[in-house]
């Protein structure tokens, strides 16, 4: 059986930690599927999202959109 590699995305928010805010985190098996995902939530959250790979290793970050 073939495994596909695990990519998970993970969305921060810099006030998680102080109660307001939380933590989310998404997995995918497709490198894609998974950018496209981080684009669309980076985008309506206005939040950065890290895109890694099932070894922890960053693959991309895509950051917050800037206001303007």
């Amino acid at each position: 059986m073939n495994k596909h590699p695990l990519i998970t995305l993970n969305v921060s928010n810099p006030a998680s930690f102080s109660g307001r805010g939380s933590i989310i985190i998404l997995e995918y098996t497709e490198a894609a599927a998974a950018m496209k995902a981080a684009r669309k939530i980076a985008t309506e959250m206005k939040r950065s999202v890290t895109v890694k790979d099932e070894d922890g290793r960053v693959i991309a970050t895509v950051p917050s959109p800037s206001l303007h």
